[in-house]
């Protein structure tokens, strides 16, 4: 596919890492996954949280998961092989194709749009299926620390995980595309957070396979990351608007 045809773009190819490194690296992320998905599952968690709650749960979140999203890109890259950050992708930011993040964001936030919408039309009203944080925006209280978790620190975790650390150490074993289609899935995966969100595996394994387009088309993971964040931002803004100040 000539899309994907460029054998060497510095700073996204020829990583030395492969898939025993990474499965490594997904050991205990998947573990944390499953046990909270099988709480979810199981109905054991409480459906009103108080504040403190609230707050508690965002910062282990924060802590435990994207905390091991950084950690485990940043051994493998900066002490196992002495790469430093722009192995993870952290190379200069081009401003002129500060547009495609722009873009590809919009596409992002249409995939989510169109999925929602077919499911509607298919399968009636509250078919489209939903993460189940909206609780963290029950209350003003907590939208600062909710802000900061989803704005800022999730892209940039999941950004340095799956497009900086997986996905270019998939792509000499299964191909550029193969990467690009594994890494996908696995970030859509992450995002199922019960039974009731299991469809959006659907549209987030597409949105994760453009951010890992968009970080093999530019070589920077810098414009992955802008893209997702602003994806976040604008969930964040929705998500805000509900609450009652």
């Amino acid at each position: 596919m000539q899309l994907f045809k460029q054998p060497d773009v510095p700073g996204v190819t020829g990583k030395p890492w492969g898939i025993p490194a990474i499965l490594i690296g997904l050991a205990i992320p998947v573990a944390l996954w499953g046990v909270s998905l099988g709480i979810a599952i199981a109905g054991d968690t409480a459906n009103d949280l108080s504040s403190s709650e609230i707050i508690t749960s965002l910062i282990l979140t924060i802590v435990i998961l994207d905390g091991i999203f950084l950690a485990v890109p940043a051994i493998v890259s900066l002490r196992r092989y002495r790469l430093g950050w722009e192995g993870l992708g952290f190379r200069s930011f081009d401003r002129d194709k500060f547009w495609m993040a722009v873009v590809a964001a919009a596409g992002a936030w249409g995939a989510v749009i169109v999925y929602g919408l077919l499911l509607t039309l298919v399968f009636g009203e509250g078919a489209a299926p939903e993460q189940d944080i909206e609780d963290l925006f029950d209350s003003r209280a907590v939208l600062p620390v909710v802000g900061i978790a989803v704005v800022l620190v999730a892209p940039l975790a999941e950004e340095v995980f799956f497009r900086g650390f997986v996905f270019p150490g998939l792509i000499r074993p299964v191909g550029v595309f193969g990467a690009i289609l594994v890494s996908g899935l696995l970030f859509g995966m992450f995002h199922v957070t019960g039974a009731d969100s299991a469809g959006l595996v659907i549209p987030f394994t597409p949105i994760g396979m453009l951010f890992a387009w968009l970080y093999f088309k530019t070589g920077t993971l810098w414009t992955s990351i802008v893209s997702h964040l602003v994806f976040n931002l604008v969930s964040f803004i929705l998500l805000a608007s509900t609450v009652t100040f």
